[in-house]
């Protein structure tokens, strides 16, 4: 296939200069090698594309027949060569990932807006999903990876870690926490709740916790997006177990760190076993991991 590219090329150097000198000069070949080429092309195809004589070359019927197709042959290569060296160079593409909302809100923000400034090209597309519908979407290849935690081992998945998510406790100003530099579960367990939504890996989390501290959840409310949350907790409707990724830098809530052994949650990348990321995809992932 390569010697029949190589072939095709001069075929369509000579229609384009007329003449197997210029062809030859362009091609940087001896007029004989370019002659052998034309030759070997009419041996492979099994028809004669050039009529020659000393003073005359022109297309037979079948080398009219065959310019347009090769034309177009040539340039396709040309642009899925030109397609695949700028998505090596992240130059062009696109990227798509789901991730857990409260990362999109955090993390991932400052993230993709240093993406963009160093690859404009690449266009990303974010989908904001629970943990659950993350290894669903990327088992199903309507993304590149999902960021989120790892709900259990799934077969086809392969998850790693890029990042620890402290659940933290966020307090209006004025309330008798707020000051505290940490709390225990015990000390929370009398505070109204706002709770993430039933299917949210937050709220499996601090559900687990309190189970296993054998102590009462007192859930007052319950929102499906942690903003949501943090804007019932500014409003002094209760206390919020949210992930730090959660805090939106407005510093008008306090967060107070909790002393449990397993408030830390491990938040990886999620791929397919056999996927092969792609390089926009590895840019992404190596700014995450910087940030």
């Amino acid at each position: 296939m390569k010697n029949g590219l190589q072939y095709i090329r001069a075929f369509l150097a000579v229609v384009q200069t007329g003449n197997f000198a210029k062809a030859a000069t362009r091609l940087n070949l001896s007029p004989s090698a370019l002659t052998v080429q034309i030759q070997q092309l009419e041996e492979w195809l099994g028809v004669t594309l050039l009529e020659r004589s000393p003073r005359h070359l022109c297309l037979t019927a079948a080398g009219q027949q065959a310019l347009l197709p090769m034309e177009k042959l040539l340039l396709d290569l040309d642009n899925i060569v030109s397609s695949a060296h700028d998505l090596a160079a992240s130059r062009r593409g696109v990227l798509t990932i789901a991730a857990l909302p409260s990362l999109c809100a955090g993390v991932l923000a400052n993230v993709l807006q240093r993406f963009r400034q160093r690859f404009p090209g690449v266009e990303v597309r974010l989908r904001d999903v629970v943990a659950q519908r993350i290894e669903t979407l990327v088992l199903e290849r309507e993304v590149d990876f999902g960021l989120g935690v790892q709900t259990r081992p799934t077969q086809g998945l392969a998850f790693t870690s890029v990042l620890e998510d402290r659940v933290c406790l966020y307090v209006p100003p004025h309330h008798l926490l707020a000051g505290r530099a940490s709390v225990t579960l015990a000390e929370v367990a009398d505070c109204p709740m706002v709770l993430t939504g039933r299917d949210s890996s937050v709220r499996n989390l601090v559900e687990r916790l309190f189970a296993d501290a054998q102590l009462p959840l007192c859930a007052g409310l319950e929102a499906n997006y942690m903003s949501t949350v943090l804007a019932l907790v500014r409003q002094g409707q209760g206390v919020a177990l949210l992930p730090e990724s959660a805090d939106e830098g407005r510093g008008d809530l306090s967060k107070v760190r909790v002393e449990h052994p397993e408030v830390v949650r491990q938040i990886g990348v999620i791929t397919r076993v056999e996927h092969v990321m792609t390089p926009p995809g590895v840019e992404f992932l190596r700014l995450l991991q910087a940030v």
